[in-house]
């Protein structure tokens, strides 16, 4: 039988896309509780204000600062459209810059490796590795003299992009605003501390091109209903339970899953792992935590290491997924590294591979016009409060709740 949320939930988009009455369903409180309409998923402009109001204003994980671990070391990437150019300095401090040129808009580097400095090959004006100008060669007016001087100059170095970093992780954001990275993360630190997720290094990036909106990944790593059927030979066969952690500020989710072992891996013969952090907490110390900072990041965190999921939105219906493994320095230091991290890749291969499987397909299936969202299930609840704080950013609070929660 349908139920009272299906008929407004087609994937047609309303012209008033923005308006807080085509939301009413996923605002309202009690047992039925309901998913963000299908166009939030596919609307060209539903996708802009997303981008205005929660990605660009806000905090987003961007890499690990280890992949830029040396002073000099550079690396040029793309993120959410962005050209960017991250660079150690010599003064240990890793910077993000806008990779263009601020003469005629060239990119300055490309790739990653080690340099001095950065020098644009369009037009050679060259760049220190903490985005000062450094010298504008035959940069004269029509009178001769230097377009650049000591007045000027530093009107003229590379775009700086505000960045923080906490665990290692580091993020950005591309708005000014009031909010420090230490606001956006609260107490989600002190949870995770004794990981100790700043003395490990990714040993693996895998990423996936992904024919679905940034949101299908979120959502389903945070819906525990598809486990039993999507994951069903694999996750599915851990025996754990969970307790979800009560959190301080709205911006992230916290469970932890109690057994033994690591879900890093699977419970299977030939599954061998690392031993445990001796370090960790004695209460986190048998278990996994499962963990989303909003808007983007995910995290499965084991006692052994971690596994980190970073979905990009690219457009309306792409976005680009990048997992990376994470381990103790003094775990990659062992010479046994490669041979037992291979069972965490291979576990990573089934299970991501699950997941990003039924994402594509879901974006698939919601491009239907017959396509309707149903209400959510009691293992789903976790769906509408994601949908409820991104409405709160790109709708507009409900009356009478702040938008900071």
């Amino acid at each position: 039988m349908p139920d009272d949320h299906s008929a407004a939930f087609g994937i047609a988009e309303p012209e008033d896309i923005l308006d807080p009455r085509h939301y009413e369903p996923v605002r309202r409180k009690g047992a039925s509780l309901a998913a963000l309409p299908l166009w939030c998923y596919s609307s060209v402009r539903f996708f802009r204000a997303e981008m205005e109001r929660l990605f660009l204003p806000g905090w987003n994980l961007l890499e690990r600062l280890d992949l830029v671990p040396e002073p000099g070391d550079f690396h040029a990437m793309t993120f959410m459209n962005i050209k960017l150019l991250l660079a150690r300095g010599s003064d240990g401090k890793v910077r993000v810059f806008a990779n263009t040129c601020r003469h005629r808009g060239a990119l300055v580097a490309e790739g990653t490796g080690n340099c001095k400095a950065f020098r644009c090959p369009y037009h050679a004006w060259t760049y220190s590795l903490d985005g000062a100008l450094i010298g504008a060669p035959n940069y004269d007016g029509a009178d001769g003299k230097p377009l650049i001087d000591a007045a000027n100059r530093h009107d003229f170095g590379l775009i700086e992009i505000p960045s923080d970093s906490w665990g290692g992780f580091l993020f950005v954001k591309f708005k000014d605003g009031p909010e420090t990275l230490a606001d956006h993360l609260g107490d989600f630190r002190d949870h995770l501390a004794s990981h100790r997720l700043e003395d490990m290094v990714c040993a693996r990036r895998v990423v996936f091109e992904m024919d679905a909106n940034w949101k299908c990944f979120v959502e389903n790593y945070s819906d525990g209903y598809h486990i039993p059927t999507v994951h069903r030979d694999s996750l599915a066969r851990w025996k754990s339970t969970y307790t979800r952690l009560p959190e301080s500020n709205g911006r992230y989710t916290l469970s932890f899953a109690a057994h033994d072992g690591s879900q890093l891996l699977l419970p299977f013969p030939g599954y061998d792992g690392f031993p445990p952090m001796p370090q960790i907490e004695d209460k986190w110390k048998k278990g996994t935590f499962f963990c989303t900072l909003r808007p983007a990041m995910m995290m499965t965190l084991g006692n052994d290491g971690a596994l980190v999921f970073r979905s990009e939105p690219l457009s309306a219906t792409k976005s680009r997924l990048t997992v990376s493994s994470l381990f103790p320095k003094a775990t990659v230091a062992r010479n046994d590294f490669e041979e037992i991290a291979k069972n965490y890749y291979r576990r990573n291969e089934i299970v991501v591979g699950e997941d990003v499987a039924i994402s594509l397909r879901q974006q698939a299936g919601i491009a239907s016009p017959y396509a309707r969202m149903a209400r959510l299930c009691r293992t789903e609840t976790s769906l509408n409060q994601i949908g409820n704080w991104i409405l709160d950013r790109v709708i507009g609070p409900r009356a009478g709740e702040a938008s900071g929660a």
